[in-house]
């Protein structure tokens, strides 16, 4: 048999459909690594299986295909919250309604995830356009549906997974509107097998730093006309310790970690090209690790911590008698400095996520960006390693999601220096808030970012008390 070779019996090109394309493209490029299972939640790491175990016009294949499609069109310039992906969008919500009303479906893993993916495409959508959505109202979604499944969750390492990325989801939620993590179902996310990696441990004790800021800002709006002098102080006084308390949790979690690969290498300002140091290096170093997921627990680790110190600062601000003592004087002072090695710590990130990249970059051509990186000796092989390693596809895996990664947390830092309302600032050295603000415009530019306004968004009470 004779088989024509000619060209012409090769298309010149395969027409792809978009959807199924945005969902390779996803996939592909923010899929990523898991060198260890312990810098992962949930959520992560049950989402392409899940996907793939999903039936095809599933509302969880839908809601996929509206988030990818979304950051497709983003990449391709096309603008976010496109027709298509608010077609497929609706879709999905429609067919998980349905889903809802089945008393038997409406419990399943399937729809929890479906929720979870529903939060994303909103926090997705805010970070291009921002409208006064009801934003957070699928985080507690997802929290109604674990708390009607109970115990059910932890009968499977699947359903575990699922509520610690509930509890993920909720977090910076919570921390960032001030309020206190719900403790009605404590008995799930406080269960072993639900805090049994490094990441889920550091969720644990942020739900504890979510109460006692909680009780901090609950205090705050209290008329100084409903207790008396003593009550107050006495109040702050107590605030102030279970900060602490939540400091020490804090770093022994911090001391827990051995692992080489969890720890950041060093690059000094000098061993990087000029390019790096143009785009955005801050101080004399940068960090770097082996895989992006490790640096991004330090960033939240280093955010949690500054939130448990604003704790302890903003009470000393409130009740300034406090530090007629000389040990709060010490402790206020001490926090001053943590506050600022924690910033600084945060902003030797940067070139790690973004590397010298100062325009709008398809991942897809990420080997144009140029990265820090540490050569040094395996203790182990005796061989050269790269930090980050080659195996971690670190230039793709930076050139989509580092951006995301980073951008809330320097947003933080901007909000904890400028606060919206009458919250204690940090004080940061001279320029150093000037440079943070460039780097959040920066990633504007590179990611299409809309500007962050929505921290700016005052609650009715909170506008009231100032």
């Amino acid at each position: 048999m004779e088989f024509n070779t000619s060209i012409h019996s090769i298309p010149y090109a395969l027409k792809q459909n978009a959807q199924d394309a945005s969902i390779c493209f996803f996939f592909r490029h923010y899929g990523g690594t898991a060198f260890d299972p312990e810098a992962r939640n949930g959520f992560n790491q049950l989402w392409q299986p899940m996907y793939l175990q999903a039936s095809a016009q599933s509302s969880l294949r839908l809601a996929t295909a509206a988030v990818t499609v979304n950051i497709a069109m983003m990449w391709c310039f096309q603008g976010c919250n496109t027709q298509l992906a608010r077609s497929l969008f609706t879709k999905s919500v429609a067919a998980a309604r349905e889903t809802l009303h089945d008393p038997l479906q409406s419990l399943t893993d399937e729809i929890l995830m479906t929720i979870l993916i529903f939060d994303l495409y909103e926090a997705l959508v805010l970070h291009y356009a921002p409208s006064p959505l009801d934003y957070g109202k699928h985080k507690h979604g997802a929290l109604a549906i674990i708390e009607h499944r109970g115990f059910a969750n932890l009968a499977t390492s699947r359903g575990r997974a699922l509520v610690g990325a509930v509890r993920h989801s909720l977090l910076p939620y919570m921390l960032s509107s001030r309020k206190p993590f719900p403790e009605r179902s404590d008995y799930l996310f406080d269960h072993p097998s639900v805090n049994d990696t490094k990441a889920s441990s550091l969720d644990l004790i942020s739900v504890q730093l979510s109460r006692v800021q909680g009780r901090l800002w609950k205090l705050r709006l209290e008329s100084h006309l409903d207790s008396s002098f003593e009550e107050r102080r006495a109040g702050y006084e107590e605030i102030i310790a279970d900060a602490l308390e939540v400091e020490k949790l804090l770093l022994v979690w911090k001391a827990s970690i051995t692992d080489p690969n969890w720890l950041p290498e060093h690059v000094s300002r000098d061993s990087v090209r000029e390019s790096i140091q143009d785009a955005g290096f801050y101080g004399t170093r940068c960090s770097v690790w082996v895989d992006l997921a490790f640096g991004g627990i330090w960033i939240l680790f280093s955010i949690r911590y500054i939130l448990t110190l604003q704790v302890i600062r903003q009470s000393f601000a409130d009740e300034a008698s406090l530090l007629k003592v000389p040990e709060r004087q010490a402790l206020l002072s001490e926090a001053n400095k943590r506050v600022q090695d924690l910033v600084d710590f945060i902003c030797e990130t940067v070139p790690f996520y973004l590397g010298d990249n100062v325009t709008p970059k398809n991942p897809m051509h990420s080997m144009s960006i140029n990265f820090p990186s540490k050569l040094q000796i395996d203790q182990e092989t005796g061989m050269l390693t790269s930090i980050p390693s080659l195996r971690s596809n670190h230039h793709n895996r930076a050139a989509a999601s580092g951006g995301w990664i980073l951008f809330p947390h320097l947003v933080n830092l901007w909000r904890f220096a400028e606060p919206e309302d009458d919250a204690v600032p940090i004080i940061l050295r001279e320029g150093q808030l000037d440079w943070i603000k460039e780097q959040v415009k920066r990633l504007q530019k590179i990611f299409l970012f809309c500007e962050p306004v929505w921290f700016k968004r005052l609650t009715p009470s909170l506008a009231k008390s100032i």
